[in-house]
């Protein structure tokens, strides 16, 4: 497993049920596994969470109903930094604190 990329994500959320809109930051590691198939690690507050953009992941903090939609607002980017990758892709790598900067008003 190759680590590509680290980025700082800030993903808007929209419930569909009462349209409240909120936001939440992501750290995201871009893992390749070697044979061209990529995959993203999602670390909130340095612990592990699904993908916030994944069918029912994300609920809405105002009705708790699960229709959500999400997308990326912004993202700063940097280089993979030097670390053990995971072995195999069923291996999850470690939380990396991001050296990115917060993004302004972030909760």
């Amino acid at each position: 497993m190759i680590l590509r990329e680290t980025s700082f994500d800030r993903f808007i959320f929209t419930c569909t049920g009462c349209d409240h809109v909120w936001d939440v930051d992501y750290d995201v590691q871009h893992v390749e596994d070697g044979h061209g198939h990529e995959r993203d690690y999602f670390f909130r507050d340095q612990l592990h969470c699904p993908d916030p953009t994944g069918l029912g992941q994300t609920v809405c903090t105002d009705c708790g109903r699960s229709a959500v939609i999400a997308h990326v607002s912004s993202r700063q980017a940097s280089s993979a930094i030097p670390g053990k990758a995971p072995e195999d892709p069923g291996e999850m790598p470690a939380p990396v604190r991001s050296t990115i900067p917060v993004l302004a008003g972030s909760l």
